[in-house]
């Protein structure tokens, strides 16, 4: 009589490991984009400087040649720490490999011009203090501590601040030797940037 009990007893406990054990590697899944969209998020910053994104993401090479590369990125002058070279090179390696298939273009940012006629949403207010460490992760290597310039032109009391339409669409869909940034910064982003950039000016 045990025997027949305890049986369907322990089917109950493996039930709920049946039927969520789906959704736990799905939820898995899930939280490693983030991880890629900070090496996303580095590709644009740190090598599109002096490559063009599309020209590194048509390599195919094995781990070794990728950390490599990064290496080398680095030596040159890449503004690249340790844990942000690893995560580069594992994103690199993990999705750029020998058998990896063509590449995807990404798709191009609407400009701010075309999503005012079609209806969208005004752009978002911006928040200084979040502008801060995005500035940091994506816009320093080019244009320098505080906006002070470099690669790229100084930012702090740009014109361009005062006019935020054309400084969002300026890093939405890039100008001259600047990538687009569309595909990596939400709007609300580029907005938290731009209030930061304008609170250089107090």
């Amino acid at each position: 009589m045990s025997q027949r009990w305890h049986q369907p007893v322990g089917w109950l406990f493996l039930l709920p490991l049946i039927l969520l054990g789906p959704t736990w590697l799905a939820t898995g899944r899930a939280e490693e984009q983030p991880i890629d969209q900070q090496a996303q998020r580095l590709l644009a910053a740190r090598c599109s400087v002096c490559h063009s994104t599309d020209l590194v993401l048509q390599q195919r090479l094995p781990r070794d040649r990728w950390e490599a590369t990064v290496d080398k990125m680095v030596h040159w002058g890449a503004h690249l720490d340790k844990e942000e070279a690893t995560l580069l090179t594992s994103y690199l390696a993990t999705y750029f490999h020998q058998d990896a298939g063509p590449v995807v273009a990404l798709p191009a940012a609407p400009s701010v011009q075309a999503g005012r006629e079609s209806g969208a949403t005004p752009a978002p207010g911006g928040v200084a203090a979040r502008g801060a460490a995005l500035y940091k992760q994506n816009c320093l290597p080019c244009h320098g501590e505080a906006g002070s310039g470099g690669v790229g032109p100084k930012l702090a009391r740009n014109p361009i601040l005062a006019q935020a339409d054309r400084f969002r669409m300026t890093v939405s869909q890039g100008r001259g030797a600047m990538p687009p940034w569309g595909s990596v910064l939400r709007p609300q982003e580029i907005a938290d940037i731009h209030a930061w950039l304008n609170a250089l000016r107090d």
